[in-house]
C-alpha cells in the first residue's frame, strides 16, 4: 500500500512538472503580460518587447510608460519622439475607454514630427495598445486616435458623430488619425498583410484576344516586410515572372521598377518605371490602356491600401502614352476592362437587339 501510495504521489508530481514546462514554452506570463513594440533597423519592422502588466487604475499609464522609456534591447530603437514630447504628457493629452472603443488623444506636437517618425510612432502605438486591450480589456473591439487642442472637445465631437441619428449631419471628428474599425490599417509598419506571405488573389493580366482582362492568383513562401516590396513584387509578376495560361504580356521584359512609393493614408502610389516601359511597347491605344489598367486594377486590389496609381517614366510624368491621354494623371481602379464583364455586356446588348427586332 505504502509502495502504490508513493508511486501515485511521484506520478502527480511529474504530471505538474510537465504541466509548468508546458505552460512555460507557449509564454505562460502572457496574460501578465502587455507587449510594449520598438523598431528594428535591420529588419524595418516593429517587434515586440513583453512587459509585465500592473494592476488597478494606472495601467494604461505603465503601458506609456514602458513605450517612453524604450526597448530593453540593443537592437531595438524607440519610436518616442524624445525631443519634442520629452515626457509622456508632453504627447499623449488622454486614453479613454469608453464602452467598447478605446480612444488615445494626442498633443498638436504630433503634427511637427517628421511623416517617418509619425508612422513608426503611430504603428508602435497602435500595436501596443492592441496587445493591451486584448489581454486587459477584452471587451474593447475598436481603438481610435485623435490630434486636437482639446480633447475634451474632441472626445465630445466624436461621440456626437458616434451617436447621430442617420438622417443628422455627423460632425467632422478633428485629427481622427487612426480608426481600427475600419480592419485595416494602411502603414506599412504594421498592416497584417504585411506579416503574410506573398498571395495575391487579383492579379490582372491582358487575355490573349486581347480584348480584355481576365484574373489570376499566386502564393509564395516569400514573406513580405515592407509594402513597397509588396507593390515591386507585384508588378514582378506582371512583367515576367509568371506568365498564366489564357494572358499575352504587352508589358515589355526590359522594364525596370526604378522606385515605388506609397502614401498609404491618401491611397496613393507612385510608380517610376524605365524607359522601356515606353519605348519598347508594341500595340495601338487600346492595348495601352489594358496593359496600364492590368497595373491599376492589381495595385488598387484588396491586397493593397491604394485607390490611386500614379505612373512617372524615368521620375517624369508624361501627358501621353501611345494615345492613351492624361497619362500624368492618377488612374483608379475600373472592373469594366474585365473581360467577363465586356462578354456579358456584349451578351446584354445582343438580348435587347433580338428583343427589339421583333
Amino acid at each position: 500500500m505504502k509502495k502504490w501510495f508513493i508511486a501515485a504521489a511521484g506520478f502527480c508530481v511529474i504530471v505538474l512538472l510537465v504541466v509548468a514546462l508546458v505552460i512555460v514554452a507557449r509564454g505562460g506570463n502572457n496574460d501578465n503580460s502587455v507587449y510594449v513594440y520598438h523598431f528594428n533597423p535591420i529588419t524595418r519592422r516593429l517587434e515586440a518587447e513583453a512587459r509585465p502588466m500592473v494592476a488597478g487604475d494606472s495601467l494604461i499609464n505603465s503601458v506609456i510608460e514602458h513605450i517612453h522609456l524604450g526597448p530593453l534591447s540593443d537592437n531595438l530603437v524607440t519610436t518616442w519622439p524624445h525631443e519634442l514630447a520629452p515626457m509622456p504628457e508632453d504627447m499623449i493629452q488622454a486614453v479613454v475607454l469608453e464602452d467598447s472603443m478605446l480612444l488615445a488623444f494626442f498633443k498638436p506636437v504630433f503634427h511637427y514630427m517628421a511623416p517617418l517618425e509619425q508612422t513608426l510612432f503611430k504603428a508602435a502605438f497602435v500595436h501596443t495598445m492592441e496587445s493591451l486591450v486584448e489581454r486587459a480589456f477584452p471587451h474593447v473591439s475598436d481603438i481610435k486616435m485623435l490630434v486636437g487642442e482639446d480633447y475634451q472637445y474632441a472626445f465630445e465631437m466624436l461621440m456626437m458623430g458616434l451617436l447621430a441619428e442617420e438622417d443628422e449631419d455627423i460632425p467632422e471628428v478633428p485629427g481622427l488619425i487612426y480608426d481600427g474599425s475600419l480592419g485595416i490599417y494602411n502603414d506599412p509598419f504594421l498592416s497584417r498583410a504585411m506579416m503574410a506571405p506573398h498571395t495575391f488573389n487579383l492579379l490582372f493580366f491582358v487575355d490573349d484576344t486581347g480584348t480584355g482582362l481576365i484574373i489570376e492568383s499566386w502564393e509564395t513562401e516569400e514573406v513580405d516586410h515592407h509594402l513597397e516590396e509588396r507593390a515591386r513584387y507585384a508588378l514582378g509578376l506582371l512583367i515576367s515572372g509568371f506568365r498564366p495560361e489564357g494572358a499575352i504580356f504587352p508589358i515589355p521584359q526590359e522594364t525596370v521598377i526604378h522606385n515605388v512609393t506609397i502614401d498609404a493614408p491618401l491611397g496613393n502610389i507612385f510608380v517610376d518605371l524605365s524607359a522601356d516601359f515606353m519605348n519598347r511597347f508594341v500595340g495601338g491605344s487600346d492595348m495601352a490602356e489594358l496593359m496600364i489598367y492590368s497595373i491599376v486594377n492589381t495595385l488598387t486590389s484588396d491586397a493593397f491600401p491604394i485607390t490611386r496609381v500614379h505612373f512617372m517614366i524615368d521620375t517624369r510624368q508624361h501627358e501621353n502614352f501611345h494615345g492613351v491621354t492624361d497619362f500624368h494623371l492618377p488612374f483608379e481602379y475600373d472592373d469594366t476592362f474585365l473581360l467577363s464583364y465586356i462578354q456579358e455586356r456584349e451578351e446584354r446588348a445582343a438580348d435587347e437587339a433580338a428583343l427589339e427586332s421583333q
